[in-house]
This record gives structure tokens, C-alpha cells and sequence, in this order.
């Protein structure tokens, strides 16, 4: 009754660091901890009576750590964060039915690779990608962030979960150093040498390089705040903004390029205008990259009148110095609700400048690791990807996208509308940031280097997520195995021990 009675202390110990975990407010440490406290909650409680519990308590945080995060109406909010999110949970569910059966540290193992294919698979449904993963959490850790250049996130994830099972390994031996010595060198031994991977990764082996100068403008607030008077499928009432947009961005543009920038990126939908004035609007913008003799990426929203007959195109143009378009890109990847807006079906565009190879994507297709890998895969130098995000998700969103960096050896350059820009090297560090809700200033300038650090996860991709998934299946049907095996023996021995107890019946 009383460890009945304090698992639950565990239990709400756990949703308090959960709390703090991920979304709307992160502490580093916090997801390191509520596993730890979730598993023993676990191991204290019935199978499904301890589930049910977590369910509950997963739901209940969810909720309200990615409020005004998911955007969807309320009640498919509650849905989404009440019900789909709680996968999560069977991880602990499977740790309580299966690693009890495990012998010694190697039942540590189970959680984490669980976890990890959990974490991968759903990452592949085009609705969530990698959002909630909890290697975004640690954006703040560079040397440990360097370990997603061999793994991809999902090294980071699979280290974060593999302290929570051990930590409760060694508290289920009541911490006693002569049964969990060596399971507790063999983990801090592996974390010791991620951290040192990370750091010799981060100050050496990193030759000085050429930078380029680039520029991401931004729009401006006060014509953000008069685009929110239509809607942006309506072509004939943003008609009558464009004509002040299209002026800002030029005159930004061109500002940008007379203060040295070589490549002027525009955030995700800066050129909002009806389709029909598109092809002057990119004569216009051709003619300054010319006459400028820089690159433009310009980023369009162009919204045909016949809406939704034809659909919103989100895309980008790519205008070298000459003023020739070099590459058009319809983004590939749409967010959940933006089924009316044109599903690109055009690679990653991947070019060779007088200034070195760059890549470019927009916004949400930078959340998906397999798609951006080309990049790393084609040796790119640079990438640009433009977003336009909200203030919830602002700092959370361009940590993903330097994760995408680090993870094909590249630098990275992100101005985000209504969010958080910023440009880094091939490491992450940030080399410049613009926050759109703390100043006016609509462009950001960084000299960024034009350096491609080869990867292993260029070459190799998710492999480590697979390996985490045949892991925890290969333990898994060890344990039925194993369980299946040790009751047919005590069957075959209970009716032994009943055949010898008939026969000496019999005898007298």
C-alpha cells in the first residue's frame, strides 16, 4: 500500500518536469528527468492500471504545453493533443511488460530503442514530421547537438531515454555500486564520449573558410498588419497591398545588396500578390538581381482569382546575376491544413553559384530530415531555407532547421516571418538572428562560410532509427521466446513430478 500510495509522488514528480519538457516552455534538463519518474510510476503499478494513469497525465500536458503551438481549430486541437499524441506512453507500457523480463543492464536497452522508433515512425506521417522529438529540446547543447551529424536526431533521443531507463535500473538495485558498477560506466562511458565527439567536432577539425555576404529580409509589420484585412486566398483584396509590398521588398533588396550582400533571401511568402501580376512582379525582381549583380530567392504567395478552382502556389524563384531564373520551387511539404494550397513535386533545388553550392527548400520542409539530406548528400555548401512561422513556435522552429544544418554539414540562413531568423555555420553556432517581435529592422545580414563538412548521416540517413526499431522487435521476441519456453519446461516438469506421484500410488 505505501509504494502504491508513493508511486504516485512519482507520478506527478514526473508531470511536473513533462511540463517543462518541450513546447511552449523548455528547461534542457527537464527531459532528461520525467522519464525517470514515469518508468517508476510504472514498475510500482499494474500493467494497465499504471497506463492508464500516464495516458491521462500525457494528455493532460500536452495540452497545455503546446497550446497556440498545433495550428488547427480547438476542438481537433484536443484531439490531436488528448489522443494521437499519447503513442509516446507505450513506450513505458512496453518497458513495464518486457525489460522486467530482461536480465541485468541489458534490460536498460528496451525503453530507449522503443522510444526512438516510436519517435521515427510517427516522424514520417506528412502531418507531424519530427515536431515533439525531443532532441529539439537540447538545441541549446552543442557539443551534443554534433552527435545528430552521425545519427540524426535520433542518437540524441535514444541518449536522452537511455539515462531514464538506467537511472531507474540503478534505483531498482537501490543504488547499490556493486550491482550497477558496471552498467554505470558503460553508459557514462558512451555519454563521455558523444560529449567529447561534440567538442573536438566544434574546435577542431573546423579549417577557416571564405564567407559570403548574404541578406534576409523580412516584411514589414505594418504590412503584415494590413495583409490581415483579407484573406490570403483572396486575390482581389490583397491586390490592394501588393503594389506597397512589392515596393518594401525592393527597396529592402536593393538596400541589402548596396551594403554588400551577394544573396538576398526573402522569408516565406514575402511577395504576396494575386497571380495574375506574377510574371512582372519576377521581371521586376530579374531586372535589381541584374542590375545589382546579386542572387535573389524570392519567395512567392500567388493566389490565382479563380480561387480555389486553381489552387495558392507557395514558392520560390531563384534569380542569379544575370537576372536569368536558374530554378522555381513549389514547396513539397505542406503543413496540416493547407490542403488548397499546390503540393510541389520538384526536387530539392541544389545549385552551383559563384559563390559555392547551395540548396534551397521553404519553411516546413525543413522538418523533415530525409527530404533535406540531399543537401548534405550533394556536398551543399549553404542552406536557405525562408519560413514564416508564429510567436509559439518561433524559437522552437529554427532550432529544427539547425539541426537540419549540423546534420548535412552546412551553413544555414533562415529569415522567418513573425518568428525568430537566423544564419549559422556548419556546426550551428549562430553567427547572426533576428527576432521579428522585438524590433523593426527587416533584414538581417551575415557573412556566412562557404564550407561543406561531410557527414555520416548524408551517407547513411535514418539507419540508426531502424537499428532502434530491430533492437527493441529482437528483445522483444526474446522475452515472448524465452517466456514461452520457461513455462513449457515447467509444464513438462509438473507433469513429471505428477507421473512419479501416480506411480508410487500405484506401487502401494
Amino acid at each position: 500500500m505505501k509504494s502504491g500510495r508513493q508511486s504516485f509522488l512519482y507520478l506527478l514528480a514526473g508531470i511536473i518536469f513533462m511540463l517543462f519538457s518541450n513546447g511552449r516552455w523548455i528547461i534542457p534538463f527537464a527531459p532528461w528527468m520525467y522519464p525517470i519518474f514515469f518508468l517508476r510510476f510504472m514498475r510500482l503499478q499494474k500493467p494497465a492500471h499504471g497506463f492508464i494513469f500516464l495516458v491521462l497525465a500525457s494528455a493532460a500536458v500536452n495540452m497545455i504545453i503546446w497550446w497556440k503551438m498545433i495550428p488547427v481549430p480547438i476542438s481537433t486541437y484536443f484531439i490531436i493533443t488528448g489522443i494521437t499524441m499519447q503513442t509516446a506512453v507505450l513506450a513505458f507500457l512496453a518497458d513495464r511488460l518486457l525489460a522486467t523480463r530482461l536480465n541485468g543492464f541489458l534490460s536498460t536497452l528496451l525503453f530507449p530503442t522503443i522510444w526512438c522508433g516510436i519517435e521515427y515512425l510517427s516522424s514520417l506521417n506528412p502531418a507531424k514530421a519530427t515536431w515533439t522529438s525531443l532532441a529539439y529540446t537540447q538545441a541549446g547543447n552543442l557539443p551534443l547537438l554534433q552527435f545528430v551529424s552521425v545519427t540524426g536526431i535520433w542518437g540524441i533521443c535514444f541518449l536522452v531515454t537511455w539515462f531514464a531507463s538506467t537511472v531507474n535500473w540503478m534505483w531498482s538495485q537501490n543504488f547499490e555500486w556493486n550491482k550497477i558498477r558496471k552498467g554505470t560506466i558503460i553508459f557514462t562511458g558512451i555519454a563521455v564520449v558523444i560529449f567529447l565527439f561534440g567538442t573536438v567536432r566544434l574546435n577542431l577539425f573546423n579549417p577557416e573558410s571564405q564567407t559570403i555576404r548574404t541578406a534576409s529580409i523580412v516584411q514589414a509589420k505594418y504590412i503584415d498588419a494590413d495583409l490581415k484585412a483579407c484573406k490570403w486566398t483572396d486575390a482581389k483584396g490583397i491586390n490592394q497591398y501588393s503594389d506597397e509590398l512589392e515596393n518594401n521588398l525592393f527597396e529592402k533588396t536593393q538596400q541589402a545588396a548596396r551594403a554588400g550582400a551577394k544573396i538576398v533571401l526573402w522569408q516565406e511568402c514575402a511577395g504576396i500578390i494575386p497571380n495574375y501580376k506574377e510574371i512582372e512582379f519576377i521581371k521586376r525582381a530579374a531586372a535589381l538581381a541584374a542590375q545589382e549583380q546579386i542572387y535573389l530567392l524570392m519567395s512567392l504567395w500567388s493566389v490565382p482569382e479563380d480561387f480555389p478552382k486553381h489552387l495558392v502556389e507557395n514558392k520560390m524563384i531563384i534569380i542569379d546575376q544575370r537576372g536569368e531564373i536558374q530554378s522555381t520551387y513549389v514547396k513539397n511539404n505542406r503543413v496540416p491544413g493547407a490542403e488548397l494550397i499546390v503540393k510541389g513535386t520538384t526536387p530539392l533545388p541544389i545549385l552551383q553559384t559563384a559563390y559555392g553550392k547551395i540548396a534551397a527548400a521553404i519553411c516546413y520542409d525543413g522538418d523533415f530530415p530525409n527530404f533535406i539530406r540531399k543537401a548534405g548528400k550533394n556536398k551543399t555548401q549553404v542552406l536557405f531555407l525562408p519560413a514564416n512561422d508564429w510567436k509559439e513556435i518561433g524559437p522552437i522552429h529554427a532550432h529544427m532547421a539547425i539541426a537540419r544544418a549540423i546534420e548535412n554539414g552546412c551553413a544555414l540562413v533562415r529569415p522567418a516571418g513573425r518568428g525568430l531568423s537566423a544564419a549559422t555555420d556548419n556546426r550551428g553556432r549562430i553567427i547572426s538572428s533576428l527576432d521579428y517581435f522585438n524590433t523593426d529592422e527587416q533584414i538581417m545580414y551575415a557573412d556566412v562560410p562557404v564550407k561543406h563538412s561531410s557527414t555520416v548521416y548524408a551517407f547513411i540517413g535514418d539507419t540508426f532509427a531502424w537499428l532502434c526499431i530491430a533492437g527493441f522487435l529482437t528483445m522483444a521476441v526474446a522475452v515472448i521466446f524465452r517466456s514461452y519456453f520457461v513455462g513449457l519446461m515447467s509444464l513438462n516438469k509438473n507433469s513429471h513430478t505428477n507421473q512419479k506421484i501416480i506411480t508410487s500410488l500405484d506401487a502401494s
